[in-house]
């Protein structure tokens, strides 16, 4: 559903956008609601990765969020959408109602880091908890303060994982850790995650937006194209088998080579120079 005019100035508010370098960084504005996201700044996460996918200007994504307790700690249950009008006699609940959510609420935000041919980087500075942990597993790589920690609230809360957690969880751990951290709900922290290998780097809180930093400057100097393809492989390879990976991989390879970085890549070997990456 499209966000009206003054719903979506609520959402650029509370979610921002900066362009610079090549990188996109989104923050979640919420500290005071322990940067919990609403519908509204969820759907505009949705639009940022759908649009960041083919804008040329941008080639990393930075995701953080405000203050230093919080990353986030998932759906903001206190705001809901407005309900569409309903026919005479239609029932309060209407079967296929919670599907529908699901689909195009913390499932689709999932795919569209997922799918987005841009390099994600989680900033964790603080818990994530619920989607918020969700949002450290769908991205490509995360740097953590060190007083950060994620948590499962499912099962405390009798919920059935959603928003992709189960299917990105043992992907990253393996199936006997992710039914250990399903069922017990113990908080992890930033080291741990980082042993668990869902956590790349763990830095001093003080030094958190300069590590970030300085991985997506270097992130958004090399040719985009190849890491967005390269991504593609990364995430197809786990589920369409080797046979299909490897057509993918050639195919990949094929496209590569009629790009401008590829032409790039040629000319500055040749020439015997650095190349200079342009990004498509």
């Amino acid at each position: 559903m499209t966000l009206d005019a003054d719903t979506r100035d609520k959402a650029n508010a509370e979610l921002l956008a900066d362009v610079s370098n090549g990188v996109l960084t989104l923050t979640i504005n919420r500290a005071e609601s322990s940067n919990a996201i609403p519908y509204y700044v969820r759907d505009r996460l949705i639009e940022h990765f759908r649009d960041a996918h083919s804008d040329l200007a941008v080639r990393c994504i930075v995701l953080t969020a405000a203050g230093d307790r919080h990353f986030c700690t998932g759906a903001d249950l206190r705001v809901s959408r407005p309900a569409q009008p309903k026919p005479d006699g239609a029932p309060d609940f209407v079967t296929g109602t919670a599907v529908n959510m699901m689909r195009t609420g913390f499932q689709s935000l999932m795919e569209a880091i997922q799918d987005c041919q841009k390099p994600v980087i989680v900033a964790m500075n603080g818990t994530a908890a619920g989607g918020g942990a969700m949002l450290t597993l769908a991205a490509d790589l995360v740097v953590a303060s060190d007083t950060a920690k994620i948590v499962d609230v499912f099962s405390k809360q009798a919920l059935i994982p959603d928003g992709g957690f189960i299917y990105l969880l043992p992907r990253i751990v393996g199936t006997h850790k992710a039914a250990q951290i399903m069922f017990l709900g113990d908080s992890i922290s930033a080291s741990e995650a980082a042993e668990l290998g869902i956590v790349n780097k763990v830095v001093p809180a003080a030094e958190l937006q300069a590590a970030t930093s300085e991985w997506a400057t270097r992130i958004a100097a090399k040719p985009t194209k190849v890491l967005g393809w390269a991504k593609k492989l990364l995430h197809d390879a786990t589920e369409i088998g080797r046979t299909a990976t490897l057509e993918n991989e050639a195919m990949l390879v094929e496209l590569n080579l009629g790009t401008e970085d590829g032409k790039e890549r040629m000319a500055a070997m040749v020439e015997k120079r650095d190349p200079v990456w342009r990004g498509w």
